[in-house]
């Protein structure tokens, strides 16, 4: 059962009680008017209001605001303090005027007064309209040292006056200073005739270019690969980095130190002490995870696979130049050669068996390496085929889909199993019957031993009344190439009403002794659609009909059949 609720509202009767007491009235000789009607939804009831008053018509007056015709401008800080700035280097800081009026404000100019502070860019006179806004920098560059103190003058129109930023900073001795990233570089275990390269960072820390003069080294094995031409000037925060190598001939700790010169105030030399220890060179080692690989029993026509892990159990890098596999049935799944393992890197090798014919088949991988450990390494593979006997199972023979509203879709699963000893294959699924279809899914599919197929079955009537129908299913399997699983469902109709509500005046000079209630289908004529006068403040419209729309009015009737006028007219569509 589907309901729709609706809420008319009735003109033509008066109301006894005061205006000021009901939103939306307006009042006249003392009687109450409707001037205009709201309504709100609930859920699915609409109330139908009826109220007398006979034909006049009353309104709803505007509320009018008013406000202030004034501009005004407000600065976002009332002072600005630069802070500690080296002579000769200039600091930004902006501030924000804002037309904070109804009306908009003109700034006609500025002003800074202070050594060392003014406004970079602008011009005035500029207009500001309500909420908006304008930014100005001010900059603070001191040409000597000590506390800087001025102000910025806003002049404009703003009923406020004259806009006034305090300004205030120090100008400070400029300073050249290096920072060096770290006072020690490790190297670590580092292998004889190899090369390690770690980062050396020299920042300029001050307020003015530092002058970085040298870089020397000293330690056996160490030296500076990169990092630029010395001297060089840096400005303040800018960086340089040295590469730093570690490079032993022999085995053994090795110590060392980069020595900077600089004209940094905080000292003119800089020490990073190094230190590495070299290791012998090793020898590439390959080891394999197992000697032999057994795949069981197998059946013909069905690949199994078997992983086979190489590592490199050295402390150099192995070379894996070849994997040569013989018996048949038996192949290398996705590989190729020569691969080079570092230190603890491996591989995982996919050996496959496939047998064509039934019996048990024997082989062997041969994989070739640099190994110091032996350079082939041999592993043995065996498995046995076996007859092939494809299966599929279905989880019903019938499935179904009970009642169901017409034009209303509901879905059930049907499961497709492969419970053979080899892989079955379903060629087609074929569907009939009114309203049933599968849901997507494509053939042909095969399944593996176990692997399950799940077809998702639909049924969406569009009648009423019970249906049939069958999706037959086409494959290998052994036990039975077509398998049939009967379908059935019953469409049901949909019933729809609409659910009429409203509210009585609560008194009238002429007593209602009734209601009358008029529909009218699309833009056709009302017509009374109760036989007599319905006597409570309901009524239940069931003869409508799916996708029309209809529209109601209700009217008042008293003792000697006098209607009142219509209310106002509400539609519904029925879906």
């Amino acid at each position: 059962m589907r309901t729709y609720g609706i809420f008319p509202f009735l003109d033509g009767f008066r109301l006894p009680f005061p205006c000021d007491s009901r939103r939306y009235f307006s009042e006249s000789n003392g009687i109450c008017t409707r001037s205009t009607v709201l309504y709100a939804v609930a859920i699915a009831c609409f109330a139908i209001a009826i109220i007398g008053c006979g034909s006049g018509v009353g309104s709803i007056s505007n509320v009018q605001g008013h406000g202030s015709n004034d501009g005004f401008l407000l600065a976002s800080a009332n002072n600005l303090n630069f802070g500690n700035v080296a002579i000769n280097s200039a600091q930004m800081q902006t501030v924000t005027l804002t037309s904070t009026g109804t009306t908009p404000v003109t700034i006609s100019s500025e002003t800074t007064s202070g050594a060392g502070f003014s406004i970079v860019g602008g011009s005035f006179p500029i207009t500001l309209n309500p909420a908006q806004t304008l930014t100005l920098q001010v900059q603070f560059d001191p040409a000597t040292s000590g506390a800087a103190n001025g102000q910025l003058t806003i002049s404009s129109n703003s009923t406020s006056g004259n806009t006034v930023v305090g300004l205030t900073g120090t100008g400070t001795s400029a300073t050249s200073l290096l920072t060096v990233s770290t006072v020690s570089l490790s190297f670590g275990s580092v292998t004889v005739n190899t090369t390690m390269t770690q980062s050396l960072t020299l920042t300029s820390a001050g307020t003015s270019p530092v002058t970085v003069s040298s870089a020397s080294i000293t330690g056996t094995g160490f030296a500076i690969v990169g990092g630029g031409s010395l001297p060089l000037t840096l400005n303040p925060t800018q960086s340089t980095t040295l590469q730093v190598q570690f490079s032993p001939m022999a085995t053994g700790t090795a110590n060392g130190q980069v020595t900077i010169s600089s004209n940094s105030s905080t000292g003119s030399i800089a020490v990073v002490m190094l230190n590495g220890t070299s290791t012998p060179v090793a020898s590439p080692q390959l080891t394999v995870n197992a000697t032999s690989l057994s795949f069981g029993s197998v059946a013909v026509n069905t690949a199994i696979m078997r992983s086979l892990t190489l590592t490199s159990t050295g402390t150099s890098p192995v070379t894996v130049n070849s994997a040569a596999i013989t018996g048949t049935g038996f192949a290398i799944v996705g590989e190729s050669f020569p691969v080079t393992l570092n230190s603890a890197q491996s591989i995982t090798l996919q050996v496959q068996f496939n047998p064509t014919a039934p019996g048990t088949i024997s082989g062997q991988l041969i994989i070739s390496s640099n190994s110091t450990t032996g350079g082939t390494v041999l592993v043995t593979l065996g498995g046995t085929g076996t007859a092939g006997n494809p299966q599929l199972t279905i989880s019903t023979a019938s499935v179904s889909f009970g009642s169901v509203a017409v034009n209303t879709a509901t879905t059930q699963s049907l499961a497709l199993t492969s419970t053979g000893t080899t892989p079955v294959t379903v060629n087609s699924a074929v569907i009939g019957g009114a309203g049933f279809i599968i849901l997507g899914g494509s053939f042909p599919v095969t399944l593996n031993p176990t692997q399950i197929l799940t077809l998702q079955l639909q049924f969406e009537p569009t009648t009423a009344g019970a249906q049939m129908g069958q999706i037959t299913i086409n494959s290998n399997s052994t036990n039975g190439g077509m398998a049939v699983v009967a379908l059935n469902g019953t469409g049901t109709a949909v019933a729809h009403e609409v659910d009429l509500s409203w509210n009585a005046p609560t008194s009238s000079l002429d007593p209602v002794a009734g209601y009358n209630i008029y529909r009218s289908t699309g833009s056709g004529t009302f017509g009374l659609i109760n036989s007599s006068a319905a006597l409570g403040l309901v009524y239940v419209d069931n003869t409508v009909v799916s996708g029309i729309s209809y529209s109601y009015v209700v009217k008042s009737v008293d003792s000697g059949g006098v209607e009142s006028v219509p209310s106002n007219q509400v539609t519904v569509t029925i879906p």
